[in-house]
């Protein structure tokens, strides 16, 4: 990014005058259309690239049972995450939802339709676990290599032989790990559903059956290509005897009004959790007068479609449950009072609040959280290092990384009704039985345990020249010891700092609106900060001196786990002061037992802030300023290493 000038707000004054709301849905509509493009062009060249072998798959935790499938796990972040797979297999053109699901040849080979245990159930790698070498530049394998062995042999000494590889995790089509697959470790046998079905003639089991698209009928000669598992298990039941209807974990997104009037006045339970519905498809449910509980969780819901659902369920008095959980954007409190409102005290709705955020009850047997920020944590602790992972990375940790797969009372980790406290509980009972056990290799210098017992390894930053670093020192001294900074700026409360300051560009903003005027004219206040900044990373790393959109400011940071998960690719830290070399560092989870230090001062870390990562300790009666690059717009960079520097202790 060049030194800021004048060009800055000319850049702004030449774009079309158009209003700020139009300006937004111009720029929306551009993001959305290019993003498709390349997510397209992406599993173009993936498709006839290299592949992953089975080894490398069975190495990153991931279940999967062909090389086909290692490569669609490999290409799968590529296009991006639920709801853009779920647009792009919107789509009418067959063929072109064939490519998308790495499954050209579906419309000739009737295993891949027909769900073959071989077929490729969608799988992505467990967070915190090993990054996809496919997705790595060559460069840095060797360095994905090195940390995955000190895993490995971390593993090795606190679980036994037998944890050599990570165990096999089942997800569903969105990446949420799923109970059935997390119980057996590996695969699951889709022939079980139909099994099921023909056992039990009040239940009609479509699971797992690789349905897409709109479901029409229950008949299995309204589907082009039957698959001989629906065609068995719907041949094997009468309509009219269905109590039980499970058509979760396929691709649907739309159910025919008509599809499910045989069942009007049988049918109990609706599953239709783990799908792609963007609204409860409620012409066809509002049908079912008999309906005791519908299950809708992990689907794409939105809240505005569930708002106005009362009047075309109205007629269903028999329902006690809806079950909503786990639909990301319906987690407010607001949303759960109305639809209470609406069905009232005889129907039990079930959502996962994540606004406002619960209270906090440190005196639960099982609380879920510590702090409501990473500000007020305590960085030492291994608890407040795990807190920035989803509930769904901590139940995947439990399963891949320690071979956990059931709670005390025999239910899955992944089962919905366990909560995030009592599978944080297990597993920081597993690292501390790991902890008792001693296992600590101080052969080398440069590698050692922390209190926790996780395995921490140093790796250095790139020095920066030293005319550039004493003038970014002074200048920063100056700044935050100025009149209009004595009083503390504090621009991002939940990180525990002194000062903290963001600087950013314009172009991050719909061009000619507020957000990029303020922008614009808070960067040519503060230009000369601006452009000792760019000189350092520039000197550096040219390449992202050229992308980077945004740069913090911050006097005396310090812990603060948390996870950036607005960036769309690495950052870079640079910190100077008087705090001794070594100390301050940045501290990066690399994997479940494995701590990159870097060593930031005078040097500028490359780090990839989607792990969890937080400021060493240092004295505090000494300073230490620094500067975060990062981006969060453009294309998103798949998550590689956590570091990019090898650890000294393997130079």
């Amino acid at each position: 990014m060049a030194a800021v000038t004048d060009t800055a707000t000319a850049t702004i004054n030449e774009q079309q005058q158009l209003s700020r709301r139009a300006a937004k849905k111009a720029k929306r509509k551009q993001q959305k259309a290019e993003k498709k493009r390349q997510a397209l062009d992406a599993y173009i060249s993936s498709s006839s690239g290299a592949n992953m072998d089975t080894a490398g798959a069975k190495q990153h935790g991931i279940s999967n049972s062909s090389n086909n499938n290692a490569n669609t796990a490999a290409t799968t972040s590529l296009v991006g995450g639920k709801a853009t797979r779920a647009r792009l297999a919107r789509q009418r053109d067959n063929n072109l939802i064939a490519m998308i699901n790495n499954d050209d040849k579906a419309a000739h080979d009737d295993n891949i339709i027909t769900g073959d245990e071989n077929y490729s159930w969608k799988q992505h790698r467990p967070q915190g676990g090993a990054p996809v070498l496919s997705q790595i530049s060559p460069q840095h394998i060797p360095i994905v290599e090195y940390l995955e062995n000190k895993e490995r042999l971390m593993r090795i000494r606190g679980r036994g032989v037998h944890m050599k590889e990570r165990m096999m995790v089942e997800v569903d089509c969105h990446g949420s790990m799923d109970s059935d697959g997390a119980v057996g470790g590996g695969a699951v046998n889709n022939n079980t559903a139909a099994a099921r079905a023909t056992t039990d003639a009040t239940t009609c089991t479509l699971s797992r059956m690789n349905l897409r698209g709109n479901f029409t009928s229950l008949s299995w000669t309204s589907l082009a290509t039957p698959p001989p598992r629906v065609m068995m298990t719907l041949s094997s039941i009468s309509t009219n005897m269905i109590l039980h209807l499970d058509l979760s974990r396929n691709e649907l997104w739309k159910i025919s009004t008509d599809a499910l009037e045989p069942l009007a006045a049988t049918l109990r339970t609706l599953d239709i959790s783990r799908n792609w519905f963007e609204s409860l498809p409620v012409a066809s449910i509002g049908t079912l007068t008999a309906l005791k509980e519908l299950k809708a969780s992990h689907n794409l819901l939105k809240p505005n479609t569930l708002l106005h659902m009362g009047d075309a369920l109205k007629g269903m008095k028999e329902l006690v449950v809806i079950d909503l959980r786990f639909n990301q954007k319906c987690g407010r409190q607001s949303l759960l009072e109305v639809l209470q409102s609406t069905f009232g005290k005889q129907v039990e709705v079930k959502l996962t609040l994540t606004y406002p955020p619960p209270p906090l009850d440190e005196t639960a047997l099982h609380y879920n959280q510590v702090g409501d920020s990473p500000a007020v944590r305590d960085a030492t602790l291994l608890r407040s290092q795990l807190e920035p992972w989803s509930t769904m990375a901590l139940r995947r940790r439990l399963v891949a990384d320690f071979g956990e797969k059931r709670t005390n009372d025999g239910r899955s980790w992944a089962d919905e009704d366990v909560s995030r406290g009592q599978v944080m509980d297990q597993l920081l009972t597993m690292y501390q039985q790991e902890g008792a056990k001693g296992i600590v290799d101080n052969s080398n210098p440069n590698s050692y345990n922390d209190e926790n017992g996780r395995a921490v390894v140093k790796v250095l930053g790139t020095l920066v020249e030293e005319s550039i670093r004493e003038r970014i020192l002074l200048a920063l001294r100056e700044f935050w010891t100025s009149k209009n900074s004595s009083l503390g700026n504090r621009e991002r409360p939940s990180i525990e700092a002194e000062n903290y300051m963001i600087l950013c560009s314009p172009t991050m903003f719909v061009p000619n609106s507020q957000n990029a005027a303020k922008a614009a004219f808070k960067l040519k206040k503060y230009e000369a900060l601006w452009n000792l900044g760019f000189e350092a990373i520039h000197s550096v790393d040219p390449i992202f001196a050229s992308q980077y959109t945004a740069v913090a400011v911050t006097h005396n940071f310090k812990g603060s786990p948390h996870i950036d998960k607005q960036n769309t690719g690495p950052f870079y830290g640079f910190a100077v002061g008087d705090f001794e070399d070594g100390t301050g560092s940045i501290m990066v989870e690399c994997s479940a037992r494995v701590i990159a230090q870097v060593n930031s001062k005078n040097r500028m870390a490359k780090v990839d802030g989607r792990y969890p990562h937080w400021v060493g300790p240092y004295d505090n009666t000494r300073d230490r300023y620094s500067l975060i690059y990062y981006r969060t717009d453009g294309d998103v960079e798949p998550i590689g290493p956590a570091v990019f520097t090898a650890p000294t202790d393997n130079i």
